[in-house]
């Protein structure tokens, strides 16, 4: 027999005792010692003041005392219930008792308290719960490595993460695990962890396909192979840096902020100018036509243009993105333009796309990306043509940078 070693309502261990598993010498102590309502083993004694002064178990009499009843061993009349004696308490504890799995095997004698802690831990004929999470097999004592050698739910640590995995889940964590070695798909004979394929793809592998760093070249070749390129190549890359030296480059930011404000208050034709920002020593700035221009047929288009606030004189290549649209490789000869007037699109893209950027973004801003590109020897300064009919204060006259 093994026991469930349930509490009783009253918290008290109930391990199923009755004189059948007394210890050899003490099968009347035993007998004496069960109560008479629930016919186990007493536990938490107390005495009545019924004529004989029966004893029972705590939780068993309460039930008796709480409904008026007379004693359920003489049927007698009781005023009071208290704890036994000592005398009495210190004769029942005493009574040894044959392990409940005596059946089975086991050899324990001892007091119903050292049972206890027998049964806890060290009885090998004891059910016990497997340890292992989410498992609910319970085994005697004697066959529980056993067990957990096999239960399914056994974690074991993983040999490259060291995370652990249960027993029947090991095959698919490493299939997916990050630390597991796995062959380059470019094979190159490397195996490098899961977790770290593309970083080995993108800056290791010698039969990675690279483009070559020098600007304007755009060879594509294998890693292992770009040594032999950029030797076999120097006359050409140095041309393209010296070329590249004598170009002028900007990239630019504009941010329009409140856009969708500032679009709702604006007709057809009306335009939005940013600030201006500097290139080659003229000033440029980003021109939006929410609803389009007057000029163009009604539609759900905006337009966007690069202007040009000052005279300049030569060809820039450009490019404009905003709203997630690009208009992009761009030339145009900019001499040709009159000063607040440009190039860009009638038709860059739909009204909502750029009102739709600008409310996903900080301040409901409109971000528009320009770059600009020239050779440096159209720089040209800034050139003026109006007077400015500004009275000249105290510092001198007023003018156009």
């Amino acid at each position: 027999m093994t026991s469930d070693l349930r509490l009783s309502d009253g918290g008290i261990r109930r391990l199923g005792l009755d004189p059948s598993y007394a210890a050899e010498g003490f099968e009347q102590l035993a007998a004496d010692s069960m109560c008479s309502i629930c016919h186990s083993y007493l536990e938490d004694i107390v005495e009545t003041n019924c004529p004989a002064r029966h004893i029972f178990c705590r939780p068993c009499f309460e039930n008796v005392w709480n409904r008026n009843k007379p004693c359920p061993e003489c049927r007698g009349r009781f005023t009071k219930m208290e704890t036994a004696h000592n005398r009495i308490r210190s004769f029942i504890s005493g009574v040894e008792w044959k392990c409940v799995n005596f059946q089975d095997g086991c050899s324990f004698k001892g007091t119903k308290r050292e049972m206890e802690r027998h049964l806890d831990r060290d009885c090998q004929q004891q059910e016990t719960q497997c340890p292992f999470k989410g498992c609910r097999e319970k085994v005697r004592r004697c066959l529980l490595l056993e067990h957990t050698l096999v239960c399914p739910f056994h974690p074991i640590p993983c040999d490259f993460c060291q995370e652990d995995i249960l027993v029947t889940a090991m095959v698919k964590h490493l299939s997916e695990c990050n630390h597991v070695p796995v062959p380059c798909p470019n094979g190159c004979g490397q195996n490098p962890p899961r977790g770290e394929i593309s970083f080995h793809m993108e800056t290791q592998c010698d039969k990675g396909v690279v483009s070559c760093e020098v600007p304007g070249c755009g060879t594509q070749v294998k890693r292992k192979d770009m040594g032999g390129h950029e030797e076999g190549n120097m006359r050409k890359h140095v041309k393209l840096l010296t070329a590249r030296s004598l170009v002028d480059e900007l990239r630019q930011k504009v941010f329009l902020p409140e856009y969708e404000q500032k679009a709702a208050q604006m007709k057809k034709g009306e335009p939005m100018r940013s600030l201006p920002f500097s290139f080659q020593g003229s000033r440029f700035a980003v021109v939006v036509y929410s609803h389009g221009p007057s000029h163009v047929p009604e539609g759900r288009d905006a337009s966007l243009f690069l202007s040009k606030v000052d005279d300049y004189f030569g060809e820039v290549s450009y490019s404009i993105q905003a709203g997630g649209t690009t208009l992009g490789a761009e030339r145009a000869d900019f001499s040709r333009c009159t000063p607040l007037s440009g190039r860009g699109s009638l038709a860059f893209c739909s009204s909502e796309s750029l009102l739709a950027a600008a409310r996903n973004s900080e301040h409901g801003s409109l971000e528009v990306e320009v770059s600009l590109s020239a050779p440096s020897s159209t720089c040209q300064p800034v050139v003026t043509r109006e007077y400015d009919d500004r009275p000249v204060g105290r510092e001198g006259a007023q003018g156009t940078s």
